[in-house]
């Protein structure tokens, strides 16, 4: 519908692809939350005590860069298919 009122295919690109990294951010910072708690909680099952522990860093990073990585990849996949329809047949969708 953005094409059909004059939205070209570039800035229809950046505006999905913004979105999709927005959705990455979001789902890797709770993500991350959920996931420190969750190695508090495993620690204490193991120690029988609850007590914070170090952050991890590198599988934070790679947790963010994956969810991140994965968002944009679901966003690119539709956008080539919708780049190659013309713009009527779109509406019809």
């Amino acid at each position: 519908m953005q094409r059909a009122i004059g939205m070209s295919a570039e800035s229809l690109y950046k505006t999905f692809l913004w979105e999709g990294a927005y959705y990455g951010i979001i789902a890797a910072v709770i993500g991350n939350i959920v996931g420190y708690i969750c190695t508090i909680f495993v620690d204490a099952a193991s120690t029988n005590t609850i007590q914070l522990v170090t952050v991890p860093i590198l599988p934070i990073a790679e947790a963010t860069v994956l969810s991140i990585g994965a968002c944009l990849l679901a966003t690119c996949i539709p956008l080539r298919k919708i780049a190659g329809m013309s713009i009527v047949d779109s509406l019809k969708l």
